[in-house]
């Protein structure tokens, strides 16, 4: 018995078709279904993030169109024109100084949005009319004072320089994080005659950059300048705001996500650029492939867990089988497995072949003894192989010796003898003769009979001839007759046997009758000798005759064949040997 290899191994069978038949299908299938809810999540975050810009970029930019609004009212107010005007009519030495900073107060002190507001002519830039939004963090006196300040020491020249330019227009300008909303104010001629500068709080301008999802920071940049100064514009690529933009932008390299948008305001470029948490952003895919990972765990650990039970429970005990029917096959009969009681199927399997290893160490030992035994009995044969030869020869001397005395009733019975004999010994070993041979031997055993009784033993012969030559097996009559003689005419020392032959239908019936009656002991003697059990070593050769036609019958023929011995009407003992007739072609032959 050969080997077995991983690649029939059960084991590896099973690993196999899990790992190609589940685990890699629903591994193939985890990963696409976490691939699309990954992007459908990527895609909807984009969305979200996008939308939520655009809403919030759209509220600065409203914030800033209130700033021109609420800065039209010192153009639309007469207020300071008035005070322009009455200033350059009359030739006054001082302006209505009074009037100026109570409109600049009702206008712009109270705006949150606005640090300080200052108004300067531009005949005479070196006074500044300011207020200060008294409700700002830390905006104290002192605060708007320092402001104002730093507005005419780096600021103010700059805005006078952008005022040849601006007309009728506004301006936002930048300056070391200062934002500055610049307005001219005009004449009828359109020609400046003052400047309005609101410095804005940044935070307040673009507070609601704040709802955008995952906001980290934000810039915005004025003709490509930097306001905030907060570090983003290191990291943040200017030339992406070279243009403008229909709507707000998302932007992901993985290390660093960015939202802007880019819009045009009067002469100026104005751009807003949010740099995004891109922790967060990730977060959100992340928890999908932690999940995959532990999915992936939990289905590693249960093929383990399947793998060992397999082993442990279906490859061990079937290998335990195997090595049991790899010895039985070295010749290692009766060899024994242990018992696997863990599992039903297996403890009956080790079971079954402890029985099946038993019976065959059992069979084996009783064919090898029946073995020696046929072995002596073929060397007694050879032994005594010149016994028919020498019985046959003297049968013959004495025959001879008969007839040249004119002994012929004793020449007779010596050719009936010598007939039996041949038939017995069966030199040619055949199994089946035609009927008509089998018959002779019974009329030569018939006539050994009739020269002992005489007239006192006659046989009747009711014979169909069409069936002479049926092939039947060998020396089934004979027994029988010697049985119906020695039950019928032994005991009352006269007695009549009757022959009858004939066929119904596929069947042919041989009936042996004799005077003879059953008794109760003979019957059940005859169920013994016709049953399956073993034979009496006390049996008679007659007996035993009749048991070894019947058993040949039903081998030959079937169940459906064989020997019966009963009685008839007449209370006679009635024999019926039943035989399967061959085919008609046969017959005929």
């Amino acid at each position: 018995m050969g080997t077995l290899g991983n690649r029939k191994s059960l084991r590896w069978k099973m690993v196999r078709m899990m790992l190609f038949g589940w685990l890699l299908p629903l591994l193939i299938l985890t990963l696409g279904m976490i691939f699309t809810v990954s992007s459908m999540i990527k895609n909807q975050l984009e969305k979200t993030i996008v939308v939520s810009s655009d809403k919030a970029m759209e509220i600065c930019d409203m914030q800033f169109q209130e700033m021109i609004v609420s800065s039209k009212n010192a153009s639309y107010n007469g207020t300071i024109r008035d005070s322009y005007v009455n200033f350059m009519r009359q030739g006054a030495s001082v302006r209505d100084k009074k009037a100026i900073s109570n409109f600049l107060a009702q206008q712009y002190k109270y705006d949150a949005r606005i640090l300080c507001t200052m108004l300067f002519f531009l005949d005479d830039p070196e006074e500044v009319f300011y207020v200060y939004n008294t409700y700002q963090d830390n905006n104290t006196g002192n605060e708007a004072f320092r402001r104002k300040n730093f507005f005419m020491d780096y600021v103010q020249k700059e805005v006078i320089e952008k005022s040849e330019n601006l007309d009728t227009g506004l301006a936002l300008m930048e300056k070391e994080g200062h934002l500055y909303f610049v307005r001219n104010l005009v004449n009828s001629s359109f020609t400046p005659y003052a400047m309005l500068v609101m410095e804005l709080k940044p935070k307040d301008m673009l507070e609601s950059l704040n709802s955008i999802w995952g906001m980290e920071h934000y810039e915005m940049y004025i003709d490509g300048v930097p306001l905030m100064q907060n570090g983003v514009d290191k990291r943040f690529h200017k030339e992406r705001i070279k243009d403008i933009t229909e709507g707000s932008v998302y932007y992901n390299n993985r290390k660093e996500a960015f939202v802007y948008k880019v819009t045009k305001r009067g002469p100026q470029q104005i751009a807003y650029v949010v740099e995004l948490n891109s922790k967060s952003i990730i977060d959100e895919t992340v928890v999908l492939w932690y999940t995959f990972t532990l999915a992936l765990f939990f289905m590693l650990l249960l093929i383990a867990v399947v793998f060992r039970f397999v082993h442990t429970k279906v490859t061990k005990p079937m290998a335990e089988l195997i090595e049991g029917a790899r010895e039985i096959a070295l010749g290692n009969y009766g060899h024994q497995v242990e018992v696997e009681k863990s599992s039903d199927e297996f403890e009956y399997l080790d079971r079954a072949f402890n029985t099946m290893s038993s019976e065959l160490k059992y069979q084996f030992e009783t064919i090898y003894e029946e073995e020696l035994a046929l072995k002596d009995a073929n060397i007694k044969a050879l032994q005594s192989q010149f016994n028919p030869h020498f019985l046959n020869n003297t049968l013959e001397i004495i025959n001879w010796e008969a007839r040249m005395n004119g002994n012929d009733n004793v020449s007779g019975m010596i050719e009936a003898l010598t007939t039996m004999l041949n038939a017995t010994m069966n030199w040619k070993q055949r199994r089946f003769v035609m009927l008509s041979e089998e018959l002779s031997y019974v009329d030569a055993y018939l006539y050994i009979i009739s020269s002992r009784y005489g007239e006192r033993f006659q046989v009747h012969r009711d014979i169909d001839e069409s069936l002479l030559g049926v092939s039947v097996p060998i020396l089934i009559i004979q027994p029988i007759v010697e049985n119906a003689v020695e039950h019928g005419v032994e005991e009352n020392r006269k007695g009549i046997v009757e022959i009858k032959i004939y066929r119904e239908e596929d069947k042919l019936y041989i009936k042996v009758i004799n005077d003879g009656i059953l008794k109760e002991s003979d019957k059940e003697k005859i169920r013994r000798l016709l049953g399956e059990g073993e034979a009496k070593l006390d049996e008679s050769h007659i007996s035993l005759g009749i048991r070894n036609v019947n058993r040949r019958l039903k081998i030959i023929y079937g169940d459906d064949c064989g020997l019966t011995v009963e009685s008839d009407e007449e209370s006679k003992t009635v024999s019926t040997i039943l035989v399967k007739l061959p085919k008609e072609d046969n017959i005929s032959q």
